[in-house]
Formats: C-alpha cells, structure tokens, sequence
C-alpha cells in the first residue's frame, strides 16, 4: 500500500482518537463488489496486550530473533511487545496516524513509507507481517514479488512472522466474488478493500486472503521455507525461514 494522504487516512485517524481519549466511531469496511460491513478489527483491537492475542498469534510471536522490521504495525502491539523483550525494532506503516501511534507509544525507530517498494540497504532478522498482511501484495504473484523482496533484506536464517485469513466459504455472495476473481485472472482469495470512519475514505487496496493449504507453494522459490503453520477459524500465522 502506498502512503496515504492524511486527509484520507481513515484507518491512522480512529486509532489516533483512541489512542488520545477521543470518542472513536466504528471503522467500516468496503469492499469493491459494493458490500458494506463493520470491520473485524476495531480501533482498540490494535492496542491488545499479548495476553488477549489468540494462542496461536502469541506462539508465532515467539520465533522472532534480533533485528524486527514490522511492515504495517498499526498501532503497534507486536513491536511495543517485541521491543519490550529486548529487539531492535523497525516499524514502517503507510499511515500517517498509525506511525504517529506507534512514535507516541514509545516505539524508537517509525518509519512512513510504502508497504510493498521498501527501498534500503539494511538487512533484519526477523519480518513481521500481522494483521493480515501475509498477503499485502495484493494477489499471487505480487505477494511471491514481496516474499523475494523481503527475502533480500533479511539475513540468512532469519525469519518471517505473518498471518492471514483462509478465503474458503460457502457463501453464496463470497462464491460469487470468486468466480468474478478467476474471470479476471485473479486469485481466489484476492480481495479489493477500502476503509470507511466517518467521513473519512482509504484508498482502495488490494489484498491476497492466503489459503493456508496454499502456503508452501506460495513461498516457494522465494527464498522462504515454511517452518510451522497454526491457527483457527478465526486466522492463522505462519513463520517462515530464510534460506541459506
């Protein structure tokens, strides 16, 4: 996702009213087929502490070592957690309001930047994509792009914490949208969304919901070898590890 506007960044807004004791409004999600629906994930779900993230969430968490760089942080809860056990943590978002979250919170090194052209010479441990940004890319080989792209700035045998949300349903509306995917070359599981707070409108993005059969062979060959996957209904994360 590229850098958003400010006075488009509906997502950075909710989370800066929480975070400075505004009253928040409910964040809505938009999805490009016309349909309509509260989000998922609230304004204060992006502050939970460890104890409230699923097990299979805070299990994930564990494999990070040294260096972090978390692409897409929202207001930060992996990296305030990680940077509390003692790593260097990186954190770039391409929201305004989220990085200013994050700098508020205490987090050291924020950065505002596209999510998906990271442009450095640095080199990180560990790669975390939570909150569904295993498939940040948008669809299948744009995600492998980014899985390449991110293998280049992590060092050998480090790793990559994601999660995502399986795509499979049986509901006639969500079948629907995925035979409109496959008409246009599409993959099953790519989605084109944008985020509504009150008068405020994200631009539109496009994201790959990854099945998580479909995990090994959307790693492979990218300098990634799927290391351990878990989850529930609710999501899954994988980690990943660099190869040598």
């Amino acid at each position: 996702m590229g850098v958003i506007a400010r006075d488009a960044d509906a997502f950075g807004t909710a989370l800066r009213d929480h975070h400075e004791g505004r009253p928040v409004q409910v964040l809505m999600l938009e999805s490009d087929d016309g349909s309509f629906r509260v989000a998922d994930l609230q304004a204060q779900d992006f502050f939970a502490p460890p104890d409230a993230w699923p097990p299979w969430e805070r299990q994930a968490v564990t494999a990070a070592q040294g260096s972090v760089l978390d692409l897409g942080a929202g207001a930060g809860r992996h990296s305030l957690h990680l940077q509390d056990l003692g790593h260097a943590v990186t954190v770039v978002d391409a929201s305004p309001g989220a990085v200013a979250v994050c700098s508020a919170r205490g987090i050291r090194d924020t950065r505002l930047a596209d999510l998906r052209e990271l442009r450095t010479d640095e080199r990180w441990d560990t790669i975390v994509l939570m909150g569904g940004n295993l498939g940040i890319g948008g669809d299948w080989e744009p995600s492998r792009h980014l899985l390449r792209r991110l293998a280049s700035v992590t060092t050998t045998g480090g790793c990559l914490i994601g999660d995502s949300v399986d795509p499979t349903s049986d509901d006639p509306d969500d079948l629907a949208y995925e035979a409109r995917n496959r008409a246009a070359g599409l993959h099953r599981g790519h989605v084109r969304l944008r985020l509504r707070y009150g008068d405020l409108v994200t631009p539109w993005w496009n994201q790959l919901n990854v099945v998580p059969e479909e995990v090994e062979r959307l790693v492979d060959g990218t300098g990634w070898t799927l290391e351990a996957r878990s989850g529930d209904d609710e999501g899954f994360a994988v980690v990943l590890r660099r190869d040598p």
